[in-house]
This record gives C-alpha cells, sequence and structure tokens, in this order.
C-alpha cells in the first residue's frame, strides 16, 4: 500500500528547496508572467482547500473555469452565479494582478481588487480604496495573494 503522507512530505520538502532556491533578495524586482503563473498555482491550490471545508457544510464550491482562460488570465466560479476573473496587467512602471468578481442580477462587475507588485520602493501590506478602482493592495507576496483573492469571495469581502 502507498502511504501518500509520506510521499506528499517528501514532495513537499522538494518544493520548498526549489523555492528557496529560487527566492530573490528583497528589493528586486519579480518577473510579472512568473509572480503571475505563481499566484495562479497558488490559487488552485487554496481552491481545493476552500473547496474540502465546502464540501463539508453542503456549500457551493469553487471551480475552474477554462473557457475564457488565457496565459495573463485565470477564471473560476463560485457556485453557478459567481465568475471571478484574475488578470495580469503588465504596466512598465506598475504592474499588478486585478481580480474581477461579476454575478447576478445582470452578469456584470459585482467588485474587483487589485495587487500592485514591483514597486520603487518597498512598501508594507496595506489596503486601499480607490474610486472606480476596487481596493488596491500592495506588498504581499504570490500566496498571499491568492489566499485573499479566495478568502476575500468566500467572506463576502469582494468590493
Amino acid at each position: 500500500m502507498v502511504d501518500y503522507a509520506k510521499l506528499a512530505e517528501k514532495a513537499k520538502a522538494l518544493q520548498d528547496a526549489a523555492n528557496s532556491v529560487h527566492s530573490k533578495p528583497e528589493g528586486k524586482e519579480h518577473n510579472p508572467i512568473v509572480f503571475f503563473d505563481r499566484v495562479k498555482s497558488h490559487l488552485v491550490a487554496e481552491m481545493h482547500k476552500a473547496n474540502t471545508e465546502l464540501s463539508k457544510r453542503s456549500v457551493a464550491t469553487l471551480d475552474r473555469s477554462f473557457s475564457p482562460s488565457f496565459s495573463g488570465r485565470f477564471c473560476f466560479t463560485f457556485g453557478t452565479s459567481l465568475l471571478c476573473s484574475v488578470e495580469l496587467d503588465v504596466r512598465p512602471s506598475q504592474p499588478r494582478i486585478r481580480a474581477i468578481i461579476s454575478g447576478p442580477p445582470t452578469g456584470g462587475e459585482i467588485g474587483r481588487r487589485e495587487y500592485v507588485f514591483n514597486q520603487r520602493t518597498p512598501e508594507p501590506e496595506s489596503f486601499r480604496t480607490e474610486e472606480g478602482a476596487g481596493v488596491i493592495v500592495t506588498g504581499l507576496n504570490p500566496e498571499d495573494t491568492a489566499i485573499d483573492i479566495i478568502s476575500s469571495i468566500l467572506s463576502g469581502e469582494f468590493s
């Protein structure tokens, strides 16, 4: 019989070792495409964790939506009515990841959050609201960005 717990621990150790080799010293900029790819992989992991708990409570789950996705975009649904589109917006001065949630009654935008990275001066984690832009978040790493997107949707605080 295969012991998946031991295999998972071994895979985690290998992953952690690989991540420490690729971690950047503070102050250097992230490659926006690599940063976004890491956010996408963390989104999948967080969706799986959330779905485990949601299923236990007979609540609608998060599911990947492949139809409108492409390399700079990742889409998923919450239940059958909410769609979240996570997009990479590469601006030379300030790249960002934009998460937009759409849903009833018109299928239009309900809320948005923007995650700014590669700041010229390192900024501590902050959340601020701007008219027309939703919530602007700075200072998060890819994992924390994914956690914030998923937790904001599940808690109903996505604006």
